[in-house]
């Protein structure tokens, strides 16, 4: 595909329906691939670390505090990082941060192996996750770059995002673990950077697809503009402190309550149905469903508004819980029933397969609502708040659930779904005020 003067990519001439059009485009495959496979190693790293610790330590809470410091460093630092590439570009800040993450993993597994002091190994982790590189952010602009003429297809392009992240925390765990048990507690920690590295040079080194930066001067600025400019779509970084994106992320940080505290609530289950073999099945139920929602979401092309879109994906969010929750009422202190069973895995199944219409269509949102300059620290903030939210539902539905058991644990979230439906709702209703607005004054 030729490239203009600017270095963009040419855009294609007709939207792509599928998949396979998508990944058909100049350039498309390659920075998909090499996102994928740096975002499989950082999906890695938090197990790489426990076995690490843990291996050297024999002590599983500080193997806790070193994964908790990567990732609160991570969710802190993320945005930051993510602004300095929204700044000087892809190719140029990348390299940087890779370079720093890989000193500082050689320098947490030194460190680990050495007996070092807690202290030292928590600062190492924590610098280990605040150089983390933000690739699925970096990847989804890339997207938006090179589908701004036909934006009906960018929900598509999300939704193999929304696939690929999914599949790197599926594999990702299971090939650190293998590397462990294969070799020394440090193989692991080893295999994730090696794929964080790979992946990360590789997209670095794709300049075609790469998106120039704020700093690239004003002619490559005004070029890109939002293609369609709202009245929340303010100047710079402003816009990210309006009311759409701040609800964005709001959201967000819901959805990643849910994250953290629905394994909580299957472990649960799994133990009152015979213990962790029994937790398996209901695990692989939920992660295959949400694959298969992702996947499902992209083959068509939908005109519902994507924020009404959120709206009822978060309620049925909200009936997949109550159907966990119904699963927890009924009495099965004597065995478990086939009713009970079928609520629970039908709940979790449900539950799961609208969780990917939330991931993408709050990219698409925040792909209108703010400029193209500051869109990965947009998507960064999002990636932060849903970190963020997965450490509060894994504490706050772990107490519950140790208190009242799994069924209240998933009353918790029947209510986090609802929140986020109001969140979505809400925001939906700005948009269209504003597009209101708009129309005005033209």
């Amino acid at each position: 595909m030729p490239t203009g003067t600017t270095g963009a990519p040419q855009r294609p001439l007709t939207a792509p329906q599928t998949y396979r059009q998508l990944l058909a485009l100049r350039g498309a495959a390659a920075f998909f691939a090499a996102a994928s496979t740096g975002r499989t190693g950082v999906a890695a790293t938090g197990l790489g670390l426990v076995w690490l610790v843990h291996g050297a330590s024999g002590s599983f809470g500080a193997a806790g505090a070193a994964v908790a410091a990567f990732a609160v460093a991570e969710a802190v630092a993320g945005p930051q990082v993510a602004r300095a590439v929204d700044r000087w570009g892809q190719t140029a800040v990348l390299p940087a941060a890779l370079g720093v993450h890989a000193v500082a993993v050689l320098v947490l597994v030194t460190l680990v192996t050495g007996a070092a002091p807690g202290a030292a190994v928590v600062a190492a982790a924590a610098l280990a996750g605040a150089s983390a590189p933000q690739l699925g952010a970096m990847s989804s602009v890339r997207w938006a770059l090179l589908l701004r003429d036909h934006r009906d297809a960018l929900p598509r392009a999300f939704a193999l995002e929304s696939l690929a992240n999914a599949l790197a925390f599926l594999a990702g765990p299971v090939l650190v673990s293998a590397l462990a048990a294969a070799g020394r507690p440090w193989a692991g920690s080893a295999g994730a950077l090696v794929l964080v590295v790979g992946g990360g040079l590789a997209l670095s080194l794709q300049r075609r697809t790469a998106p120039p930066g704020r700093g690239a001067g004003r002619r490559r600025a005004v070029e890109e503009r939002p293609a369609a400019p709202t009245p929340a779509a303010a100047p710079g970084r402003r816009a990210l402190r309006r009311p759409v994106p701040l609800l964005l992320v709001g959201a967000s940080g819901l959805l990643g309550v849910h994250f953290g505290g629905v394994p909580l609530v299957t472990a649960a289950w799994g133990e009152q149905l015979g213990g962790p073999a029994a937790a398996a099945p209901l695990v692989a139920a939920s992660s295959f469903a949400g694959l298969a929602g992702a996947w499902a979401f992209g083959l068509r092309t939908w005109r519902t508004a994507p924020l009404a879109q959120v709206a009822g994906a978060g309620g049925f969010l909200a009936l997949g819980c109550g159907l966990v929750a119904a699963a927890g009422a009924i009495d099965v202190r004597g065995g478990a029933t086939g009713t009970s069973v079928a609520l629970l895995v039908g709940g979790l199944v449900l539950a799961s397969v609208v969780v990917p219409v939330v991931v993408v269509q709050v990219g698409v949102v925040l792909e209108r609502e703010v400029p193209r300059g500051v869109l990965t620290e947009a998507l960064a903030w999002t990636g932060s708040a849903s970190a963020a939210g997965s450490a509060v539902g894994a504490a706050v539905v772990g107490r519950v659930v140790d208190g009242a058991g799994a069924g209240t644990g998933a009353v918790v979230l029947v209510v986090v779904a609802g929140l986020l439906t109001g969140l979505a709702t809400w925001a939906h209703r700005v948009v269209s005020l504003d597009r209101g607005r708009l129309m005005k004054h033209l």
